[in-house]
């Protein structure tokens, strides 16, 4: 509900959602996740008058985060959805040749046009649905003190630790894109 709610326009493409997986992380990736809540929350009394819902929650959001999914005969489908989405949730989002953080928004729709492209007008994807702990967010990342960085466009935000990011749920989507 909450994927579909998020997705309006569906003239440029049509999708299908194949699966839904819900996500058993560990008990180190609660433990991390809620240890950054509580840092917010506790950095948040010094600015309790500019920032009062990180007091309350660490100004937690639900948001999205796709990647494509390639098909490979070689190793099979389930196992390769299985190792692609892994391979990105395990290491908790963190990619050694990236910069630490990860962009996240809070529109399903635009998880999917990001991902459509000429030489994917067929194919699938996988959304992740994370509960995110923005804490602080600021237009730009001249001031030293803040959790997130609000996007060109007001929904997407890039969350400057990918503690503050737990992953819920999968879902696996069948995609057609229509030029």
């Amino acid at each position: 509900m909450i994927f579909r709610s998020a997705t309006t326009d569906t003239t440029k493409y049509s999708i299908t959602i194949k699966q839904v997986l819900k996500l058993i992380n560990s008990n180190e990736t609660l433990e991390r996740f809620e240890k950054f809540r509580e840092d917010v929350k506790n950095r948040a009394f010094d600015h309790h008058n500019k920032h009062p819902r990180n007091i309350v929650d660490g100004n937690e959001k639900l948001m999205f985060y796709g990647t494509k999914l390639t098909h490979s005969k070689k190793f099979g489908t389930s196992k390769l959805f299985k190792d692609s989405i892994c391979s990105i949730i395990k290491p908790g989002f963190y990619d050694p040749k990236k910069n630490a953080g990860i962009w996240l928004t809070t529109n399903s729709q635009d998880v999917i046009i990001a991902n459509a492209n000429a030489e994917m007008m067929k194919g699938e994807m996988a959304i992740v649905v994370c509960r995110v702990i923005s804490g602080r967010i600021v237009n730009d990342n001249d001031e030293d003190d803040y959790d997130s960085i609000e996007g060109v466009k007001p929904n997407y935000l890039f969350v400057k630790d990918t503690s503050a990011v737990l992953p819920c749920f999968v879902i696996i989507l069948k995609c057609r894109y229509f030029r």
